[in-house]
């Protein structure tokens, strides 16, 4: 070098004396690890072990004091300050405590998840996300399905307008009551790009207790995000996931509801939504019938389809969601009969099914199963076309 004051470092660059406190080794400088500050032993120095390479200390902790060796639980002994993430290890026994997964609505949506919904305009989309709200408001099966009772927000960002024929006529139509304490409707967008209204959103889940938070449409809920950005829809997703966090026991859904694409089949944006969340359905348009079919499902099984239609209701400007093939069956005497009638038009309608296969796909306890069973055969909804010691089930157009 042309001055023999300066010299080149890799950690400091050209320099005109060494850092302080660092004897000279190397050209003058010892190497200084630039993470930690614990100084490598100098390079004309003979090897400390056998196998020829340089022992290089640990790095000392966050009080400047040496690491202690890993003790047989393989947690260090010096140290008595766990990291930041230390609080969130499960062991386990702690895993053996953890909740078993439990559906909202039997085999449609299951606690702790989140879910979207999507489908092209004029899909009836909106109709079945307020039905299945309706459900969990009031307990009321969905579909022969067993429902769970929750406290609902719905986020109508889209407004409140058509929401007060859509429950009157809900209620009718059931003859069902959704109490005031059991259901709110939110009347505007959230932005879910504003992290301040997100804060918001979730202090509001908090407060209010409630299980199921549907936000109709994302769409809306997005302003100012790229859709077609893996980025921004990750951002979403994620805050999808803080919100489920503040639901009781983190065991609510929370559900969101999109748009198809130009072609008016798939998921409008990019696929990190798909492919984030717990559950897809999509609706499809045929006429006046609806197809509703479960596209994802993380634990359990993915097949899920379901033929809808909207029965209007007089003098309420609106209508309520019914099955397209249960309506062209018998309706079956108990709640239990409707339940595994539900069951079997989805998975057998066409090809029948023996007691075992209908077994498997039934939600019901073994005694309520067989007393359902009975109660089909009585009410003529389903035929025997085996024999007593082989049963196989057909249903019956009515």
């Amino acid at each position: 070098m042309g001055d023999n004051n300066l010299f080149d470092d890799p950690v400091f660059g050209t320099v005109t004396e060494p850092p302080p406190g660092v004897d000279e080794h190397r050209n003058g400088v010892e190497v200084v690890d630039p993470y930690d500050g614990v100084p490598l032993p100098p390079l004309d120095e003979p090897p400390d072990d056998e196998q020829g390479a340089a022992t290089i200390p640990p790095p000392p902790d966050d009080d400047g004091h040496p690491t202690g060796e890993r003790n047989g639980q393989g947690r260090s002994e010096t140290s008595d300050k766990a990291p930041a993430l230390a609080d969130l290890l499960l062991t386990r026994s702690a895993l053996r405590t953890l909740p078993d997964p439990a559906p909202l609505i039997g085999n449609v949506l299951d606690q702790g998840t989140c879910a979207l919904l999507y489908g092209h305009r004029g899909t009836l989309k909106s109709f079945i996300t307020f039905d299945w709200a309706a459900s969990v408001a009031t307990g009321r099966p969905w579909q022969g399905r067993t429902t769970e009772k929750r406290r609902v927000l719905y986020v109508a960002a889209e407004g409140a307008f058509g929401f007060k024929g859509r429950v009157d006529a809900w209620e009718r139509g059931w003859q069902t009551s959704i109490g005031d304490e059991d259901f709110d409707l939110l009347p505007r967008p959230v932005n879910l790009m504003d992290i301040r209204e997100v804060r918001n959103l979730g202090a509001l889940i908090e407060w209010g207790g409630y299980s199921f938070i549907t936000i109709d449409t994302l769409a809306r809920c997005t302003v100012g995000g790229d859709e077609n950005s893996a980025k921004d829809s990750g951002i979403v997703i994620d805050r999808l996931y803080w919100l489920l966090d503040k639901t009781p026991g983190r065991r609510g859904v929370v559900g969101g509801v999109h748009h198809t694409g130009k072609d008016g089949k798939t998921l409008r944006g990019s696929s990190a939504y798909e492919a984030g969340v717990d559950t897809v359905y999509s609706v499809i348009r045929d006429g006046g019938v609806v197809t509703l079919n479960r596209e994802k499902r993380k634990d359990g099984p993915e097949a899920d389809r379901h033929e809808l239609k909207l029965d209007l209701i007089d003098g309420s400007g609106s209508g309520t969601i019914s099955a397209v093939k249960l309506a062209t069956w018998g309706v079956a005497s108990t709640e239990r009969a409707q339940t595994l009638l539900a069951t079997f038009l989805q998975h057998f309608a066409t090809t029948g099914a023996s007691k075992t296969e209908l077994r498997k796909v039934s939600d019901l306890t073994d005694g309520t199963f067989y007393r359902a069973v009975g109660d089909l055969l009585r009410s003529g909804d389903l035929i025997n076309d085996g024999t007593d010691q082989r049963p196989f089930y057909k249903a019956v157009v009515k």
